[in-house]
C-alpha cells in the first residue's frame, strides 16, 4: 500500500492539470473544441481519475484511521480533512461531467469554474492544511500553483495530442497557447518558491538535505527548472515564426509529468522540521 496514495494523489493531479489545460484552450479558442481521438482518449482519462482519485482518497484515509465505515460520516462532517474531501468530490464530480461537453466559451467557463475549485479544495488535504500560522495564504498559494500549472502544462499536453493523427495545431493555436504559458509560467515558479518557503524556509540547508522530502523537493525543483528552460526556447521559437520542435515539446510534457509524480509523493511526506 505503499504506493496506493502517492498513485491516488497523481490520478487528482493529472485528471485537475488536464481539465484545467482543457478548459483554458477552448475558453480562448472554440474550434479546440473538436477533439481528435487523442485528446477525447486523454479527456476521458481525466473524467475517470477524477471519479476514481476521491474514492481512493477516502479509502486509504479510512485504513490509515482504522475506521468502520459506520465511522465514516462522523470523519467528513466533523474533521477539517473530511469537509476538504466533500468540497473535493463534488468539485470533481462536476469537473468530469463538464468534460463530456464539447468545448464551447459556456461549457469552457463552467470548466474552469469547477476545475479550479478542486485546486481550491486541495488545499485542505496537503501541506497546506497544516499551515496554522498562515492556513488561508498558503491554501490560496496553492490553488494558484495548481491553476498555474493546469493552464500551462496541461494545455501543452492537450496541444501535442492534438497533433496525434490529426496534423499539427496551427501557428494562431500555438501563438494562444504561448501567450498563456507565458503569464503561468512565472505564477507557477512564483507560487512554487512561496510555498516551498512555507514548507522548509525555517530549515537549514544541512536539515533539507538529510530529508526525504527535502531531497525530493531539490530535485522537483531542478526538473521544474529544466521544463522552464525547455519551454523559454519554444517561445523564442514562436516568437521567430517557427513551429515548436514536436520531439522538444514531448520530452518538455515527460519532464512535467515527472514533476507531477516528485509531487505526488511529496505530499504524503513530512517536510524538515514540522
Amino acid at each position: 500500500m505503499e504506493f496506493a496514495a502517492p498513485l491516488a494523489r497523481l490520478l487528482l493531479y493529472g485528471g485537475a492539470t488536464i481539465a484545467i489545460g482543457r478548459g483554458t484552450l477552448t475558453f480562448l479558442d472554440d474550434d479546440v473544441g473538436v477533439s481528435p481521438p487523442a485528446v477525447r482518449g486523454a479527456l476521458s482519462y481525466a473524467a475517470g481519475s477524477l471519479i476514481i482519485a476521491p474514492v481512493l482518497l477516502l479509502l486509504l484515509q479510512q485504513q490509515a484511521l482504522e475506521l468502520t465505515a459506520a465511522e465514516l460520516p462522523g470523519l467528513l462532517r466533523e474533521t477539517i480533512w473530511g469537509r476538504g474531501w466533500l468540497l473535493l468530490v463534488i468539485a470533481c464530480l462536476l469537473t468530469a461531467l463538464m468534460l463530456l461537453f464539447r468545448g464551447t466559451r459556456t461549457t469552457s467557463l463552467l470548466l474552469l469554474l469547477s476545475a479550479l475549485g478542486i485546486a481550491a479544495a486541495m488545499g485542505g488535504l496537503g501541506h497546506a492544511a497544516a499551515d496554522e500560522a498562515w492556513p488561508l495564504a498558503s491554501r490560496l498559494v496553492d490553488a494558484v500553483h495548481v491553476a498555474g500549472v493546469g493552464a500551462w502544462i496541461g494545455g501543452l499536453v492537450l496541444m501535442v495530442l492534438a497533433g496525434v493523427g490529426a496534423g499539427e495545431p496551427t501557428s494562431a493555436a500555438w501563438r494562444a497557447f504561448s501567450r498563456v504559458a507565458t503569464v503561468m509560467a512565472p505564477v507557477v515558479l512564483l507560487s512554487g518558491v512561496a510555498s516551498g518557503w512555507r514548507r522548509v524556509g525555517a530549515s537549514g540547508l544541512a536539515d533539507i538535505l538529510a530529508s526525504d522530502y527535502g531531497r525530493l523537493l531539490l530535485v522537483k525543483v531542478a526538473l521544474a527548472l529544466v521544463v522552464l528552460a525547455m519551454g523559454a526556447t519554444q517561445r523564442r521559437r514562436l516568437s521567430a515564426g517557427k513551429a515548436p520542435v514536436q520531439r522538444a515539446v514531448v520530452w518538455e510534457v515527460l519532464i512535467a509529468a515527472l514533476v507531477l509524480g516528485a509531487t505526488a509523493w511529496m505530499t504524503g511526506m513530512e517536510p524538515p522540521g514540522a
